[in-house]
């Protein structure tokens, strides 16, 4: 059961301990510490140069156009939940375009970009096989097999070290735990949901 919790941002909960939320966009929420942290972050864990700037825009002056999409759950949920869970909080982003109250409201689920943040374990060696900046898909285990593909359409994306005490399996020893932060265009998202379906289906 999916639920909506008033008066927050559309924030939904399911009884696994699974919930994904959209914030309206980073411009509304801009004067709020926990979002001036959030940007100061990122911008300070990106180090990628040729991306810095679009990163700087997009949590900037293009907030008003940017969804903060944020995903937590537990590793073991059933993937046939996938598809119908990212439907059902894509379709209220439509949704709500056209039947929230004002028309403030209403732009401010008109996104253009979605910024994600999530986690991966990247091997050691990668950056040194491919280059600095490029990463070999072998190299990188996806901890959501949905984070690949949007990575795949993401316009672009880069990873940071986490510092975390957190005790990885003997099969990742040579891993390190990474974020990921990924920039997709609103319109890919169709692209990301018809995807999603076709890699449950075949799993």
């Amino acid at each position: 059961m999916i639920a909506p919790i008033a008066d927050e941002p559309t924030l939904f909960f399911v009884e696994f301990h699974l919930y994904m939320f959209i914030y309206h966009s980073f411009c509304s929420y801009q004067d709020h510490k926990c979002f001036t942290e959030l940007k100061e972050f990122l911008l300070k864990v990106c180090q990628e140069k040729d991306l810095i700037d679009d990163l700087r825009l997009l949590l900037g002056e293009q907030a008003h156009n940017v969804g903060l999409l944020v995903s937590q759950r537990v590793l073991n949920l059933p993937p046939q939940l996938l598809p119908p869970l990212y439907d059902a909080l894509f379709d209220e982003v439509s949704w709500a375009t056209e039947d929230e109250p004002t028309e403030e409201l209403r732009k401010s689920f008109c996104f253009k970009f979605y910024v994600l943040v999530s986690r991966i374990y990247k091997h050691k060696n990668a950056d040194q096989k491919k280059g600095p900046s490029i990463v070999s898909d072998e190299a990188i285990i996806y901890i959501k097999p949905e984070d690949e593909i949007f990575r795949k359409l993401s316009t672009w994306s880069f990873s940071f070290p986490l510092h975390t005490q957190q005790l990885a399996a003997h099969e990742l020893r040579n891993y390190q735990l990474m974020g990921l932060v990924m920039a997709v265009e609103a319109e890919k998202i169709s692209t990301y949901r018809q995807q999603l379906q076709c890699l449950i289906n075949e799993s």
